[in-house]
């Protein structure tokens, strides 16, 4: 929340631009709340016994909050700053990765996630 909402305090380019990771962020974690709540997918830890390497941060595994969030800033300032776009994308996927290897979510968790975020940041940039 704090990278998304850093831009809106400053006067320049960055700055005009800001409102939209913010809003890319706040829509896909609605639809990521909302498919969680309702879909309710127990993690990993939960459903094959496994131990995670860090508390669960809810009982819910589809999709990941993280990775969606990660790659809604990522994907809108990818957009915003060209030069930036590998880097950017590279750091969101990594989140989503890291989630997997931490044993809180599924491989598929981490995708939907980030083609929620994609999509919604899409949107986003084209209003």
């Amino acid at each position: 929340m704090a990278l998304a909402s850093l831009p809106l305090l400053g006067t320049n380019r960055l700055a005009r631009a800001g409102w939209k990771p913010m809003a890319a962020l706040l829509i896909s974690h609605a639809v990521v709340q909302l498919f969680k709540r309702t879909v309710g997918r127990r993690r990993p830890s939960c459903a094959v016994r496994a131990r995670s390497a860090i508390a669960d941060p809810d009982r819910f595994s589809f999709p990941s909050g993280h990775a969606a969030a990660s790659m809604s800033i990522a994907v809108v300032y990818a957009a915003l700053f060209p030069t930036l776009t590998v880097p950017l994308i590279l750091g969101a996927t990594a989140v989503g990765l890291t989630r997997v290897l931490l044993g809180v979510h599924y491989p598929g968790d981490v995708i939907a996630s980030q083609l929620i975020a994609a999509a919604t940041a899409l949107a986003v940039l084209a209003r």
